[in-house]
């Protein structure tokens, strides 16, 4: 009897553990895998690592170490049986995926527990387990670490086959029309406009959802790209200078879009000036007989990061270059626009697009499809068909007449801005904005935010901030403004602000959801 309840106190807690591995490895894969960025994650947010109930999990060890007795087993059964419960019911935005590369990571993780437990064994005996127990169970963030280190050689290995392979294919396809995509914002909005647009009169294939690292596309390129595809748009995310340049050296792109220049990720950038170089790497790797896009607004073509062979096109909502933008107008639910090229006028558009950042992308689309020769008519149609990317200012109406601004995508200033901008023009009642602010602007996220608190206080009649202490820039903006404190709601989650705006909203509202924190970012 005792036996068996010592067994099952053994077991209970090794789940618990295999539990706390899981999330680890969650948390790993949202920092991509980078030990680096998840340190700095954890350096960040250690309190997070140890609830209650981890610390009563912990307690019942001690207590069975130094009191081995049924009655402690039994506590550890309980406490274990506790933390299992809480660990399942816990709630992600983005679950983990559990792809060939976090599964490897997720063996390499348990085999190391079972190492450690066998070589304790074998030693100095069971009754040592316990406390190879309590130490990984207390710290289970330093086995995904020295996992993640010990699986890396294997991980390079299989990305160099799988990089090679694309690099084969792509090699193959000089038929093929390739177009790179990159800017520190609305890069995945223009993917999909172009798509779009392209679409109607070529067979074309874009990078899915979010692959835009250089593994993304060269899944793309290995498992969606087949012969008959004509045109393939590949999205380019980076975090550093070189990381598009590493994705261009496998599709080596013929025409480039550099949708815009702005502070996001400066954490990993280290400066502007990176931020500019980096995106600037797929201007560069164009051809001679390339053509580059660039967004007059952010790049002056007097005064580029590098030089280039490719033709340069520029774009923008009103400025003084090739293409862009007149006449903008919002109607309805979307906007109308025209498109000029130097004085003359080549489109009348209509969208169901909010915010004069979508027509700056939509300039940019309209030039690339003009310059591979689409006809005027099919552009004009395949706008007028565009519908918002989800969670990017898409825009749905409740039941009870409440309308819904569905802006919860990757917030950054000039898009934050332009969404409160655009609540504000929307026709209704109450203006209300939910946000949790804005990251991964380095030392200049506290003045953005604090800004967009100004911003807000001038267009909005209602604020909920999601996590008080991350907010804290924002509600010193408002308040630096004299914005009502009855009107200010701060919440510690994202379930406590949409509890809260049921109670206050009414038909005719107007509700602007700028951003949505994923799980590393809780509070």
């Amino acid at each position: 009897m005792h036996l068996a309840i010592h067994l099952l106190s053994f077991l209970s807690l090794f789940f618990y553990l295999a539990l706390l591995l899981k999330e680890e490895l969650h948390m790993m894969q949202l920092n991509s895998y980078f030990n680096e960025r998840y340190t700095k994650w954890l350096k960040e947010n250690l309190r997070t690592r140890y609830d209650k109930v981890k610390i009563l999990v912990l307690a019942s060890i001690v207590a069975f170490y130094f009191y081995i007795h049924i009655i402690t087993a039994i506590i550890i059964f309980a406490a274990s049986v506790l933390g299992i419960m809480m660990q399942l019911r816990k709630k992600a935005k983005k679950k983990l995926d559990f792809t060939p590369r976090a599964t490897r990571l997720f063996v390499v993780e348990l085999l190391l527990v079972i190492l450690a437990l066998a070589v304790v064994y074998f030693v100095v005996g069971a009754r040592y387990f316990p406390g190879l127990l309590f130490g990984a169970i207390a710290f289970s963030f330093v086995i995904i670490i020295v996992a993640n280190v010990l699986i890396k050689p294997v991980e390079q290995a299989i990305n160099r086959s799988y990089i090679n392979d694309a690099k084969k294919i792509i090699a193959s396809r000089t038929d093929l029309i390739k177009i790179g995509i990159t800017g520190s914002f609305g890069k995945t909005s223009v993917k999909h406009f172009l798509h779009g647009i392209l679409s109607e009169k070529y067979n074309t294939l874009m990078t899915p959802g979010s692959y835009n690292t250089t593994l993304g596309v060269v899944r793309t390129i290995r498992e969606y790209l087949k012969p008959t595809h004509e045109l393939f748009i590949i999205e380019m995310g980076a975090k550093k200078v070189g990381d598009i340049k590493e994705i261009c050296d496998i599709v080596h792109p013929r025409y480039g879009i550099i949708t815009a220049i702005g502070p996001q990720h400066l954490e990993t950038f280290g400066s502007l000036d990176n931020v500019r170089k980096g995106k600037f790497e797929l201007i560069v790797s164009l051809p001679a007989d390339g053509i580059g896009f660039i967004n007059g607004d952010d790049l002056d073509v007097n005064n580029l990061p590098a030089p280039v062979s490719a033709a340069l096109v520029t774009f923008s909502t009103g400025g003084n270059t090739q293409y862009k933008a007149a006449n903008i107008a919002y109607k309805g639910l979307g906007m109308h626009f025209d498109v000029y090229k130097g004085d003359t006028k080549l489109l009348s558009l209509q969208t169901r697009l909010l915010g004069e950042h979508n027509v700056s992308n939509l300039v940019a689309c309209c030039a690339v499809a003009l310059e591979l020769k689409v006809e005027a008519y099919l552009i004009e149609k395949a706008v007028k068909q565009i519908e918002a990317v989800n969670h990017r200012l898409e825009v749905s109406r409740l039941a009870n007449g409440v309308t819904i601004i569905d802006d919860a995508f990757n917030s950054n200033p000039v898009g934050s801005r332009k969404a409160v901008e655009a609540l504000n023009r929307f026709e209704g009642n109450q203006k209300i904005i939910i946000t949790p602010g804005m990251i991964e602007l380095g030392e200049k996220e506290y003045d953005l935010n604090f800004e967009f608190g100004q911003h807000i206080a001038h267009n909005c009649d209602l604020v909920f901030l999601v996590g008080a202490a991350r907010t804290k820039p924002i509600q010193e903006g408002l308040r630096s403004v004299n914005f009502p404190e009855e009107k200010l709601y701060v919440c510690k989650n994202l379930q406590e602000a949409n509890d809260k705006v049921k109670t206050i909203m009414q038909a005719g509202d107007v509700v602007l959801y700028e951003n949505d924190l994923p799980d590393t970012f809780n509070e």
